[in-house]
């Protein structure tokens, strides 16, 4: 299929696995008379600002002529990719978008438009048309994945683009209320607009049952919004979104069989719909299938290679399972793809490095050569990449045997990492363990130490990173300060988990169950998981006394965590006594008249 022409029709089935169609089916009673919600009137041209994103100067005039034959007057146009989105950072706030897919500058609108979504460099309000003369199913599909508002092959009149405009201007206007809520993260307010829209049978009401669906996952009420999304494929059996909403509901719930059931049901349906596969992929890594996992984020990268965001899932799944040169190519392809995107970040440069160094083949000192010059055009007055650069210039040293520049550079990254624990700046995780594998070749233990100590103690429970930095300082000889490091941040984690469990015993029992849901999703431990669990449990016990209130909110959300704790003790410790105790009391808690 990937080389076939689509057909309109082909197009609408396309568009409507990723997002609801403009034209958006109402429910039945609705259809039946019932009251719709007044319409937002003609498109105000004259009052918007337009950006208008083409290569071609015939066809950039076309579209500059047409909004303004409509009334458009604040009408901005770029041919370029990187002054599109310059324009966009410094002005923003755009009303309506007309992009082009293929510009002349090796970047294309969909890149585009994933830079501006994923930067939320402009509102969701904003309405986005690309347009192109291609139909070829890749680059069909790849802008239909990143959801524009609309999709238009050339060629086109006046007429048609008036008159999507204004179909697309009509679904935003009537959920605006709802989106800039949700863009302003006041989720339970949006969510009360979306009913409300809902239960009136506004026009587009389908629109706002998927954002209150968003606002339920967002409050973490997985089990409501399991039985949100039931509720609308009652309705809408074949909706994917809908499907994917409940797999996701489930997925966070920790119910991964059943969440695996749904998304494999949606991906055989919508092979294309690459979202469902982005999260049965952590589906199968959650229970332990990596390499299952790797593949299908690999086969994911085939139909849209250009997504940034895989590649560096691809990487990271493939690490663990020791596939470096599947690591390699992902780098290789986001690299590619992704030069001077903000995507890409320093942490990209220093592991890439680090992989083509330790291969020492003639290829990767090529790769390393190119990345050099890449990280030199996109990145050379970034302060952000400083230390990316100095790593980049070690391992090409290191590679071609040069000893003393690997010195020089070494000691420039080693300076950089002084300072930046004085100045206390962030340091990924790519970077230390960049530095870390640096050390370890030089010979600089103290580095080492401080590199590792770091490491260990942002990555507890997670047992592939642990893997590496084990991996690590054992070839470099340092297997003992290894344990001891490893023990000292367990030990500090432990004394965090005190702090926790001291404000439970003065009784401030919801911020301990707060600190210990916190440390449980850092560190994933079972020990601090079945402390939340107690902490609840004890919370509940003063609530049936009379001792204490909670907000229904609140209640949904505890209900919801204890159901995730004790799924993800009884997966990795199912003989856990204190978790079967835990259980029970739980339910007898909630069959109490207090709770009924």
């Amino acid at each position: 299929m990937s080389n076939d022409l689509l057909s309109f029709e082909d197009l609408n089935d396309l568009l409507a696995a990723t997002v609801e169609g403009i034209d958006e089916p109402a429910p039945a009673a609705a259809a039946e008379g019932a009251p719709r919600g007044a319409r937002p009137g003609p498109v105000p041209y004259a009052e918007l600002s337009y950006l208008v994103i083409e290569d071609s100067p015939t066809m950039r005039a076309w579209l500059r002529t047409a909004l303004a034959d409509a009334g458009g007057k604040r009408i901005d146009q770029s041919d370029t990719y990187f002054d599109a989105l310059n324009r966009i950072r410094q002005k923003g706030g755009y009303d309506v978008v007309l992009c082009d897919y293929i510009l002349s500058d090796t970047r294309d609108g969909q890149q585009l438009l994933e830079e501006v979504r994923r930067s939320r460099l402009l509102p969701q309000a904003t309405l986005w048309i690309m347009i192109t003369g291609e139909q070829k199913y890749e680059q069909v599909f790849s802008a239909a994945e990143l959801a524009p508002d609309d999709y238009l092959i050339k060629p086109i009149t006046p007429a048609i683009l008036m008159d999507r405009i204004q179909r697309a201007w009509d679904r935003r206007s009537t959920l605006k209320a709802a989106t800039q809520l949700f863009d302003a993260e006041r989720h339970a307010e949006a969510l009360e607009v979306c009913e409300k829209m809902t239960e009136s049978r506004a026009r587009f009401a389908i629109g706002f049952r998927r954002i209150a669906g968003e606002c339920l996952l967002a409050l973490e009420r997985y089990r409501d919004a399991h039985d949100h999304y039931e509720a609308i494929l009652e309705e809408f059996p074949r909706l994917p979104w809908a499907k994917l909403g409940k797999g996701r509901a489930f997925f966070h719930m920790d119910r991964h069989d059943e969440t695996q059931e749904i998304l494999e049901d949606l991906v055989a349906n919508n092979p294309d719909f690459l979202q469902a596969h982005d999260l049965l992929a952590k589906v199968h890594e959650q229970k332990g299938k990596l390499e299952e996992a790797r593949d299908l984020l690999k086969l994911v990268l085939q139909k849209n290679p250009k997504a940034l965001h895989r590649h560096r899932e691809v990487v990271r799944v493939a690490t663990a399972t020791g596939d470096i040169d599947s690591a390699i190519e992902a780098f290789a392809l986001m690299h590619q793809h992704g030069k001077g995107s903000t995507f890409i970040r320093p942490g990209d440069f220093c592991e890439y490095a680090n992989l083509l160094m330790a291969s020492g083949s003639k290829a990767a000192r090529e790769r390393l050569d190119n990345l050099s010059a890449n990280i030199r055009d996109f990145h050379k007055s970034d302060p952000e990449f400083q230390f990316a650069r100095q790593m980049v210039n070690y391992s090409i040293a290191k590679a071609a045997g040069k000893k003393d520049e690997a010195k020089q550079a070494y000691a420039q990254m080693r300076e950089m990492m002084a300072q930046s624990k004085l100045d206390d700046t962030a340091i990924d995780t790519s970077e230390y363990m960049a530095m870390l594998t640096a050390a370890a070749e030089m010979g600089d233990e103290k580095m080492a130490e401080e590199c590792a100590f770091a490491l260990y103690s942002d990555h507890l429970g997670n047992t592939s990173m642990i893997d590496r930095i084990d991996t690590t300082m054992k070839e470099a000889g340092m297997q003992g300060l290894a344990t001891r490091l490893r023990e000292k941040a367990t030990e500090e984690l432990r004394n965090l988990n005190v702090a926790a469990v001291n404000l439970a015993k003065h009784g401030k029992y919801q911020e301990a169950i707060e600190e210990f849901l916190r440390l449980a999703d850092t560190n994933r431990s079972v020990a601090v998981y079945l402390n939340a669990a107690t902490a609840i449990i004890k919370f509940y016990h003063e609530i049936t006394q009379g001792r204490a209130r909670i907000a229904p909110p609140d209640h949904r959300r505890y209900s919801e965590r204890m159901d995730r704790t004790l799924a993800y003790v009884g997966k990795h410790d199912p003989g856990n006594v204190k978790m079967a105790k835990i259980a029970t009391e739980w339910r007898n808690l909630l069959n109490s008249p207090a709770f009924r």
